[in-house]
């Protein structure tokens, strides 16, 4: 009798603290949230290992799903106008008014999920609308001193490609496709295409890992190429190109360029020229060329370019479109070398 008392009472004692015992285990998310240029910035931290870096994340429409690995407290801000915020089990369900789509970003330290959720108003501001004709918005160009044009070497035999994102970095992510997937499935084709060519191509990643800025400045000045041709996609209805401004670094930059691009600005505008008008006259949208200091491009020791292809809610890309795209940016290119 008193063994069947004990028991129960160690019965009722595990069941009593066990409620409490759950909630304590279980790991806390904090959200935040900032408004900024009609864009809402969200930021979900927690400090219990691999809540953040395992959830999964979905888009469809206004709503964003957030499941975590396990049953989470969320500690977060009252609702405001902004966005609607519910929790169930796993699941963080955001309601986002006019979204257009979202840019994913995991940090490590500490643990945080940052997603963006750029609105409809705000993408409408900010990007030109299409056009009833394509047109290419050309950059001047001036070739270097006592140089014709048609005495520069024109041979692109080594070719360095940077997908871009990868990893826990997802670019931009919509219902329909997410960047860091598409830029990867484009360039491992574009590849395929060159080397068919007999061009030596490299990427700087090969699959969906995260690859550091350095690590892919160092990876592609290693392979000492004729060209780095960095892919990335935008939410407009068009394709811009991008190229390094001709301009002197000065300050703490100046040791990581040592002006190794400037010496290549005008050969890369010349291919950007090239690939733009291929593009252009093969897939009927519009083409824009501009100047962007970031370091992909900046720290090239050859000539460099950056595209950004349109978003998939104006292009459709198909296993046959993605072909057309591709063979154009080889077209691009070798109608560089023909001159």
């Amino acid at each position: 009798m008193f063994l069947l008392i004990l028991r129960t009472s160690v019965l009722l004692l595990i069941l009593l603290v066990f409620p409490h015992l759950s909630i304590a285990e279980q790991g806390k998310v904090t959200l935040r949230y900032s408004l900024q240029d009609e864009m809402v910035r969200i930021v979900l931290q927690s400090e219990k290992k691999g809540m953040v870096q395992k959830a999964k994340i979905r888009s469809s429409y206004t709503l964003v799903k957030v499941e975590f690995p396990e049953d989470f407290k969320l500690s977060a801000p009252r609702v405001t106008g902004d966005f609607e915020y519910t929790r169930r089990g796993k699941t963080l369900f955001l309601n986002i008014k006019g979204l257009k789509w979202i840019k994913l970003l995991r940090l490590k330290s500490p643990p945080r999920l940052v997603i963006d959720a750029y609105l409809k108003s705000g993408i409408g501001k900010e990007l030109p609308e299409r056009k009833t004709s394509p047109e290419i918005r050309d950059l001047p160009l001036v070739l270097p001193e006592n140089k014709p044009e048609e005495t520069i070497e024109k041979l692109i035999s080594t070719i360095v490609l940077d997908p871009g994102h990868g990893g826990y970095d997802l670019g931009i992510y919509t219902r329909n496709y997410s960047e860091k997937s598409l830029v990867l499935k484009i360039s491992k084709s574009l590849r395929y295409k060159l080397r068919k060519k007999r061009k030596k191509v490299f990427l700087t990643r090969r699959d969906d890992r995260y690859k550091s800025l350095m690590e892919r400045i160092l990876y592609a000045r290693k392979k000492s190429p004729d060209l780095i041709l960095s892919l990335h996609m935008t939410s407009s209805n068009h394709v811009a190109i991008y190229t390094s401004p001709l301009k002197q670094i000065h300050g703490e930059e100046r040791y990581l360029l040592s002006n190794s691009q400037a010496a290549h600005v005008d050969e890369s505008r010349l291919i950007a020229r090239k690939i733009g008008s291929t593009i252009m006259q093969d897939l009927n949208v519009g083409v824009f060329f501009r100047e962007l200091d970031i370091p992909i491009l900046s720290y090239a020791d050859s000539p460099a370019i950056l595209i950004e292809l349109p978003g998939s809610d104006f292009f459709d890309y198909s296993g046959k479109n993605i072909e057309l795209l591709v063979n154009s940016i080889m077209e691009g290119l070798l109608a560089y070398e023909k001159g």
